[in-house]
This record gives structure tokens, C-alpha cells and sequence, in this order.
């Protein structure tokens, strides 16, 4: 094969390598700020390799425009591989923060530079700037004296701000990237100045440390999305898994149920017990809790010291809500409750159950994104299982009104009660043994 026709190849194929490594890494976490500037940088760096071959070519129709072209991108790619870095440094202690944004933008400036320079010499010595060295360096010295300080001033600019970076507490993920990039910026750099046969070798070598290290960086992001899918509820984590994570925090309104339980006697029995006896109840509470709340297909909303909050329709529409909940507030007092009494005889159990319409989504709080349903409906049901006293289930005339005669049986209606937050009374219902019913 034609040692030309070879090296042409060779930059073609590190070119589709390096733009198709930026296209992926961009799709797979297109969320984040630092990942798309990645992605800018390795698409451009692809495009250019790919432009090395006309540039390359004795018999180029317009060498000093292409060479332009081609100068403009390099300092592009250099500017938005500082930019990656630059936004990784928005996730670091404020203590630091300011001091590595400006060594980041000065590295810009002198790389900025750096472009100026090189287009201006192309401009002033076409002949010379546009023609190749036969050697390893393919970089003249009048050349070097001009660009390399300029250059190696970027560079040792923007190795401090990283070395800052990766000493001050950041985002673990992305410290691995930084990782990745401090050990490929050598080769990106040589291969400004190194003979155009070594250059497709050297940026090889480089993307290869960067695809090693953004691996490592979407697994760590895999593993902690496994670890958080733990505070979901299955139906939650099931539905980001399948429609997004967009269509699971949508905000819309929607028919549910609402499911409310607490614990009687917590108070006192936490403060005459030591804090881990405490933790260890709780724990199991809630363990068991969350299964029978999952058995009905019901998504534990909130965890409040000894109170938990259950929805059943939401995130996942279920028609047959006020039924689920109807024996999932039965299941807690018939065979919660016993068990409670069994770990701890002077703890109790109170459910409420209230069904309607509510407004069920995502919300930013406290910086971080929160699931949340707003309804007159949830209101009630904590305040029924406020007033429900220990192996009580109230629910509200909507909730029994849904279910079917031979659950409805089971629940025997009280006289109207006038409940907090309520202009009129409430129609309540109770749970009555089931040798009553």
C-alpha cells in the first residue's frame, strides 16, 4: 500500500473514531453541562483529522484557506476541551471554585492566543505555514519561539487548575475524566508539533485514555443510579426505567388514593429507649410498610419519623385505587399491628385513607428534584389518621363509595365529623372487625 494512501487512512478511520466517541458520550449523558462540551470537543477533533488528508495533499486547490480551516478547529477543540474542564470545576467547594474558573479562562485566553497567532502567521508566511518539515518536529524554529511559549503556557495553566481541582472536593464521577484528560493533554498537545504521520498514533493513544476514563465515569453514574433507585419506589423506578426519567417527574393531575399511617405511643417510647433501639424499629416498620404498600402496587411517598404516606394511582395510573388502598390499610392494621406489639407492646398503629383528585409531579427543592402530590385528598387522609385512634382505619365517603359491596361491608360508617382545615363535616367510615362485618 502507498505510504500516503496509508497515512490518509489512518486519519480518516482515528477521525470517525474520535467523532463517533463524542456523539456517544453526548447521547449517553446529554444532561450534563461538562459531557456535551466533551462531545463538542471530540466531534470537531474527528472533523479535523478527517480534513488532514486534503491539507496533507500536494495538489490542494486552496492550501492556505484549508490550512486556516484546520488551525481554527485545532484551537477549538483546545478551548472546548478547557471548557469541559472549566464546568467540572462548577461542581467543586466554594473555597477553591473561583480561583480555578479564572486559571481555566486564562488557559482560553492564551490558547485564544495561541489561534491568533497561527492564523496571523499563515496570513504574513503562507509559503511557510502552509509546508511541512521532513522530520520528527514538524515545527520551525522560528515557529517554536513564537507559539510554544504561548501554547506551553496554556497548558501548564490549565495542569494547575486541574491539579487544583482534583485535590478540592468535587464530583467523584467526573475526577476520573479529569484523571483521563491530565494523562491524554500531553499526546493532544505533541500532536501539534510532531510529523502528520505520528499524529494519528498520538491521538489514538490519546481518546483511548479518554474512552477508558468516561467509562469508568458512566459506570460510577450507573452504580449510583442503582444505589438511588433504592429511595424509589418500584413503580417510580420502573417507570424512569422504561418511559424516562422526563415522563416519570411529568406533573399532571390525577385520580388517587392516599394512604396514611403513624404510629401511637412513638413519642414516649423514643425517649425512654436509646436512639440505635429507635433506628431499629423504625427500620423495620418501614420494611414492612413498604411491602405490603408494594403487594397492593402502591408507591410509599414519604417517610415523616413515624409516619408514612403511600399513593396508590400515582406515578402509575391504577383505576382500581380505592380498593388497593381499602386492603392496604387493612393488611397494616390486621397484620402490622400485631407484629408491631410484638417488637414493641406499648407501640400502636392509625391509618387514614382519602381518595380524589390531586396534582401529582416533580418539584425543585432544597437543589434537589422532589416528588410530590398536592390534593385535598392527601390533606385528609392525615388528618383521619390523626384522629384515628390506635387499630383504627378511617376513610372518607369517596373511598367507600369505590369498592366493591363485600369490601364496602367491611367499613361501617360514624357520624359526620368536623375535621381541622374542613368548613363542613366529613363523612367518615371505619374499619370494623372482620367477625362484624
Amino acid at each position: 500500500m502507498d505510504p500516503a494512501t496509508a497515512s490518509a487512512d489512518a486519519f480518516l478511520v482515528v477521525g470517525l473514531f474520535a467523532s463517533g466517541c463524542g456523539l456517544i458520550f453526548g447521547l449517553a449523558d446529554r444532561h450534563s453541562r461538562s459531557s456535551r462540551a466533551l462531545a463538542l470537543c471530540l466531534i470537531v477533533l474527528g472533523i479535523r483529522l478527517q480534513l488532514a488528508p486534503l491539507e496533507l495533499a500536494a495538489s490542494s486547490a486552496h492550501p492556505v484557506l484549508l490550512t486556516g480551516l484546520t488551525r481554527g478547529m485545532e484551537v477549538f477543540c483546545l478551548l472546548t476541551g478547557i471548557e469541559w474542564a472549566r464546568r467540572v470545576a462548577e461542581t467543586a467547594t466554594r473555597r477553591l471554585r473561583g480561583a480555578i474558573h479564572w486559571l481555566f479562562r486564562a488557559a482560553q485566553i492564551l490558547m485564544l492566543v495561541y489561534g491568533g497567532l497561527a492564523l496571523g502567521y499563515l496570513w504574513l508566511d503562507p509559503a511557510d505555514a502552509t509546508s511541512g518539515l521532513s522530520g520528527l518536529i514538524r515545527v520551525r524554529p522560528l515557529e517554536w519561539a513564537i507559539f510554544a511559549p504561548v501554547l506551553g503556557a496554556a497548558a501548564l495553566v490549565a495542569a494547575i487548575a486541574i491539579f487544583m481541582l482534583l485535590i478540592t472536593r468535587t464530583d467523584p464521577a467526573e475526577s476520573i475524566r479529569l484523571r483521563a484528560l491530565l494523562l491524554a493533554g500531553p499526546l493532544f498537545f505533541a500532536s501539534l508539533m510532531v510529523r502528520p504521520s505520528l499524529v494519528p498514533v498520538l491521538i489514538a493513544l490519546a481518546l483511548l485514555i479518554v474512552l477508558a476514563g468516561s467509562l469508568r465515569y458512566l459506570n460510577v453514574l450507573s452504580r449510583r443510579g442503582q444505589f438511588m433507585s433504592q429511595f424509589l419506589a418500584p413503580e417510580v423506578a420502573g417507570m424512569v426505567r422504561l418511559k424516562g426519567i422526563e415522563r416519570a417527574l411529568k406533573r399532571e393531575r390525577r385520580t388517587l388514593s392516599a394512604v396514611f399511617c403513624d404510629l401511637r405511643g412513638f413519642t414516649a417510647y423514643s425517649q425512654e429507649r436509646g436512639s440505635e433501639e429507635v433506628m431499629n424499629l423504625l427500620e423495620r416498620y418501614y420494611a414492612a410498610v413498604g411491602a405490603a404498600a408494594a403487594a397492593e402496587g402502591g408507591t410509599v411517598k414519604d417517610h415523616a419519623g413515624d409516619g408514612v404516606l403511600i399513593l396508590l394511582g400515582a406515578p402509575v395510573a391504577q383505576k382500581d385505587h380505592a380498593a388497593r388502598a381499602a386492603r392496604l390499610g387493612i393488611a397494616l392494621i390486621e397484620q402490622l399491628r400485631p407484629q408491631l406489639r410484638q417488637w414493641a407492646p406499648e407501640i400502636g398503629l392509625g391509618v387514614g385513607i382519602a381518595s380524589g383528585v390531586a396534582t401529582v409531579g416533580a418539584i425543585h427543592g432544597a437543589g434537589r428534584l422532589e416528588y410530590v402530590a398536592v390534593g385535598s385528598a392527601i390533606n385528609l387522609a392525615a388528618r383521619l389518621c390523626q384522629r384515628a385512634g390506635d387499630g383504627e382505619l378511617l376513610i372518607d365517603q369517596t373511598s367507600r363509595q369505590a369498592l366493591a359491596p363485600e369490601l364496602a361491608a367491611r367499613f361501617l360508617a360514624r357520624s359526620p365529623e368536623a375535621i381541622k382545615g374542613y368548613e363542613e363535616t366529613v363523612m367518615l367510615h371505619a374499619l370494623q372487625p372482620l367477625s362484624a362485618a
